[in-house]
């Protein structure tokens, strides 16, 4: 019924797994354009940037 969308981390390539920790990076839309729906298609289409924790640790250091 559902179908997946995979996120994958922008900096290493990998997909990101469920019940797996990730950093996003999103631009708050105005009101009327508000994103509504399942989390994982919502952040493939609207995110900036998606990086797996491992990623994220070693570019904010």
């Amino acid at each position: 019924m559902f179908k997946r969308k995979n996120l994958e981390c922008d900096n290493c390539k990998r997909e990101i797994q469920p019940n797996e920790e990730l950093v996003v990076h999103l631009t708050l839309p105005e009101t009327k354009k508000m994103p509504v729906g399942v989390l994982d298609k919502i952040l493939k289409k609207h995110a900036n940037e998606i990086y797996c924790k491992r990623c994220f640790k070693i570019i904010s250091s």
